[in-house]
């Protein structure tokens, strides 16, 4: 398993001690103190059983950090696993962690092995840089790859339109770990997710969620392929629901970074079900193991895990509502809530499945 550390004044005397770095302990020591104090390089290092095995240096190339170009050093050839894992560590931070938008990295006759777990997970060949590298020497010619926000292959998102507006989903091959909901013309924070909606002309320049008035948001069988299995296979659940053809949703969720308390509610509200409604006092006494006087305690923190769900639809927090029917406290804004009851009992009565 490989994991990155940001590299720390105290990691001198492993890295000398594997070969990453060369000089005296105070002379390496001084040099990451430089990494540290420059803002524009951002350095790592790569851990695989707690022995350094790369150090990674991030060059920001723009003020408004969009741009990044890494230098890997590798003191030794890795196994194909271990160094496929290293780069999509690497992409991963980069991209959904840290939001740059293009990540590139040169390539030449001393790394080729890194080209093919490379272009598995969305680089791509983007030019070719002349005497970009000094071997032994002599210079030599190397390959700029590069992958933006919406070509990455692990980990991506998909937009689905619905009438009021859209469902982002969120994830990688093996799960899904996010679906939320979007009025057209919200704005969306800073982040992986706005990186492809620009990528994908779907927001505007402030932001801002378009209709979808000309199809911007019709996807075809080619595109769908290129995202992370689980997501693909999200997007057309999700827009099965949509169109009333499904009202069951068969995925794979990551739900990890909750709370046991969040857990337990997102577990309840995973049993209630589709055309059907429970209020924040049922939860409660559901967790409460039917003791009132406790479930009474526990209803506002059942509201509150209700609005922090991650995965919307598939763990269907808009089915909860008040004790005296009345609509509030969904995430999405209530007449979201209310398209989506609504749109639910409509089905459940006609029976389209």
């Amino acid at each position: 398993m490989v994991r990155l550390d940001k590299i720390r004044i105290g990691d001198a005397r492993r890295l000398r001690e594997s070969g990453l770095v060369s000089g005296s302990i105070a002379s390496i020591e001084d040099e990451i103190r430089s990494f540290i104090d420059f803002r524009q390089i951002n350095v790592l290092v790569a851990y695989e059983e707690d022995v350094p095995i790369a150090l990674i240096k991030i060059h920001l190339l723009d003020r408004k950090n969009c741009r990044v170009l890494l230098n890997i050093v590798i003191e030794e050839i890795l196994s194909d696993d271990v160094t496929y894992e290293l780069i999509d560590k690497i992409t991963y931070y980069c991209l959904v962690e840290q939001a740059y938008h293009k990540v590139t990295v040169t390539i030449s006759s001393g790394n080729m092995y890194m080209e093919e777990p490379c272009t598995a997970i969305g680089y791509i060949q983007e030019s070719v840089l002349a005497d970009e590298i000094d071997n032994n020497g002599l210079y030599e010619d190397a390959g700029l790859f590069r992958v933006l926000s919406g070509d990455y292959r692990n980990y991506n998102c998909c937009f689905v339109p619905f009438e009021m507006g859209v469902a982002v989903i969120t994830g990688s091959r093996d799960h899904i770990d996010g679906i939320k909901l979007y009025r057209f013309g919200d704005r969306l924070g800073k982040g992986f997710v706005l990186n492809v909606a620009k990528q994908l002309r779907l927001v505007d320049r402030e932001g801002c969620f378009l209709d979808n008035s000309d199809g911007k948001y019709d996807m075809v069988e080619e595109e769908l392929d290129m995202l992370p299995a689980e997501v693909s296979k999200a997007f057309y659940q999700v827009s099965n629901y949509f169109s009333k053809t499904s009202s069951s949703f068969d995925l794979n969720l990551n739900l990890d970074k909750g709370t046991e308390f969040q857990k337990s509610v997102w577990a309840q509200l995973s049993g209630v079900r589709y055309g059907s409604t429970k209020s924040y006092e049922d939860i409660a006494l559901l967790i409460s193991g039917g003791d009132i006087r406790k479930a009474k305690n526990l209803t506002r923190a059942v509201g509150n895990a209700c609005s922090e769900n991650p995965i919307m639809l598939a763990v269907p927090c808009h089915r909860i509502i008040g004790k005296d029917g009345k609509l509030a406290g969904f995430s999405a804004g209530v007449e979201v809530q209310d398209y989506l009851l609504t749109l639910e009992a409509f089905t459940y009565v006609t029976s389209i499945k």
